[in-house]
């Protein structure tokens, strides 16, 4: 993800954050062969996904269906 310009967090290096000119900004959590996105605009999401299947192969699962936190642990899940 750094040839893409995101920076990895030092509190967790599996969360890679890119900011933007004007305050907006992309978050993605990635684990092994997973990543969830975070950001406001759905378009921008879209444009992401597109960007980032040229650099390598990827699988649309939608949105996360289930997401299940307590102060340790974020657990989510394409399952309904």
């Amino acid at each position: 993800m750094t040839d893409h310009k995101y920076q990895k967090m030092k509190v967790d290096q599996c969360v890679s954050v890119k900011k933007f000119d004007g305050g907006d900004f992309h978050i993605l959590l990635l684990y092994v062969n997973d990543m969830l996105i975070v950001e406001r605009d759905p378009k921008k999401i879209g444009s992401l996904k597109k960007t980032l299947s040229k650099s390598f192969t990827m699988k649309d699962m939608g949105p996360a269906k289930q997401i299940h936190r307590n102060w340790q642990v974020l657990k989510l899940s394409h399952k309904g």
